[in-house]
């Protein structure tokens, strides 16, 4: 994941602070997402994937996250950082972010971190889940992730229309609905590996990644 300047002071920058009494967000289980695709036409195209890594890396880690899960901002905070390091930056694994929007302020997130230079994109999800009670918990959550844009380099004009970007939040909510109907994801996070397709649900220890990761290495020898 590559963490820009603009990004590393960001929570120093923009942090809200919380009342005591604060809970999650409330999981709707993709319910604005798919209301949004089924009333759309069903040619309404998916859009592709990020990816991370080398693209010869011999395993791939498909991720279904959502970024008002907490469970996905805790696997991105505390376990994505060890992956990263023991096995995205030396080549054996690739992890192709898949989004999975849980409800419109979802939506509207991922439709803006969409709209940040391809090679900024997971410095910018990086942000949201580093912060991410910090801007679902607020009064006027789309203002704060303006303000994250902006010091991502985005103008206020382009980061207003990223987060209205209707064209983009019904191809998301298109890629929900497929993600629901083809590999029957329910939940985030949720990890399909590759090769042999084992699914992993919630979130799990590092220590667990790396014994199937290395797993499945070992096979390839």
């Amino acid at each position: 994941m590559k963490h820009l300047s603009t990004f590393a002071t960001l929570a120093l920058l923009l942090f809200v602070t919380l009342p005591a009494n604060a809970v999650d967000a409330p999981a709707t289980a993709a319910a604005a997402a798919t209301t949004t695709a089924t009333s759309t036409a069903p040619a309404v195209a998916t859009l592709p994937p990020h990816v991370m890594g080398k693209p010869d890396a011999p395993i791939l880690l498909n991720e279904y996250v959502s970024l008002t899960c907490p469970h996905c901002a805790e696997f991105y905070t505390t376990i994505l950082p060890d992956i990263e390091k023991n096995y995205v930056d030396t080549g054996k694994v690739r992890i192709a972010l898949h989004e999975f929007a849980r409800d419109a302020i979802d939506l509207k997130a991922f439709s803006l971190a969409r709209c940040m230079p391809d090679d900024e994109y997971f410095a910018f999800i990086g942000v949201l889940f580093q912060n991410q009670m910090a801007w679902i918990m607020a009064p006027d959550p789309d203002k704060i992730l303006v303000q994250y844009a902006k010091l991502g380099g985005l103008s206020e004009d382009k980061a207003v229309s990223c987060l209205a970007d209707s064209k983009t939040q019904e191809a998301l909510a298109a890629g929900v609905k497929e993600a629901e109907d083809k590999l029957k994801i329910a939940s985030t996070p949720t990890f399909i590996v590759d090769p042999g397709g084992e699914k992993v649900e919630g979130g799990r220890p590092a220590t667990e990644f790396a014994a199937m990761f290395d797993r499945l290495l070992a096979a390839k020898k």
